[in-house]
């Protein structure tokens, strides 16, 4: 993660019309994407509560606006909004909207380690209550701690204008993807036999996002590395929509799909009330 693609950026600071409507249409979209996944997370926090605490509305109100499509969802936003607000931004905002580009990739992945622990809970209500062996379960959290310290290291790197932390930055994200791919084929492979259909169902559909999400993670390496039309300020359109937002569009529909499938909110089974103020520690 470089100064490159700010350096791209700053060579020509005049934000061009397709910029404009590409944010336009991202602020649209991911505002659908919100307010759509509101009512569905709302509904699954209710109905299968994993968490230790008393389970509240409120609480299940705070995980659904707080999911991490959720997230990704506002950082799209917050991003769009940034670039309409000034056709002619100068190096702090546009350092400010490409940070926002590179850490809107963190809640894709952590979204994809949640889904996959749901996986693992299909049929369950509580904390602790997994088909996943411990090792599987630690693999699907400690993922999340590198794809963290990728994104830590490119901003910084950018902000001071260290070259070797960005490159050290996209080299932990490369691998650590890497890692999760192969680790979501095995267990598609595997899962068909250890999980519920629908966890396994629920597997196959994450896995059905891996090559989307990778288009994502390379166009984002194209930005920093790749030729000026890969630019996030002065580059192509076209490539931007294709590359990054279908992309990431594409990969959130199957994500949430997956959650409807191993958490149906439709289904008739009756759920069970937490009548404890916390869970017991597992």
């Amino acid at each position: 993660m470089t100064m490159n693609l700010l350096s791209r950026a700053t060579a020509n600071v005049s934000i061009p019309n397709g910029l404009h409507n590409f944010a336009i249409a991202q602020i649209i979209l991911f505002s659908i994407i919100y307010l759509a996944q509101l009512p569905m997370r709302y509904k699954q926090e209710w109905k299968y509560w994993h968490h230790k605490k008393r389970q509240h509305p409120s609480r299940c109100a705070l995980y659904s606006g707080w999911s991490m499509v959720g997230l990704l969802a506002m950082i799209r936003i917050a991003g769009s909004a940034m670039v309409l607000s000034n056709s002619h931004p100068n190096e702090s905002m546009l350092t400010a909207e490409i940070s926002l580009q590179s850490v809107g990739l963190s809640p894709l992945m952590f979204e994809v380690s949640l889904v996959l622990l749901r996986c693992g809970q299909v049929g369950e209500f509580g904390p602790g209550q997994s088909k996943h062996p411990k090792p599987l379960r630690f693999a699907l959290h400690a993922f999340r701690f590198p794809v963290f310290v990728a994104i830590v290291l490119g901003v910084v790197g950018r902000i001071i204008e260290l070259k070797p932390l960005g490159e050290a930055g996209s080299v932990v994200l490369v691998v650590t993807f890497a890692f999760v791919t192969g680790l979501i084929a095995w267990l598609a492979v595997k899962s068909h036999s250890t999980l519920p259909v629908e966890g396994h169902r629920g597997v196959l559909l994450v896995s059905l996002a891996l090559p989307f999400l990778w288009v994502r993670v390379i166009y984002f390496l194209l930005q920093q590395y790749g030729p000026a039309r890969f630019s996030l300020a002065s580059g192509d359109v076209g490539v931007l929509v294709g590359m990054g937002l279908i992309m990431e569009i594409i990969t959130v529909s199957l994500l949430l799909t997956a959650r409807a499938v191993i958490e149906p909110i439709l289904s008739t089974d009756s759920k069970r009330c937490v009548v404890a103020d916390d869970f017991e520690q597992a």
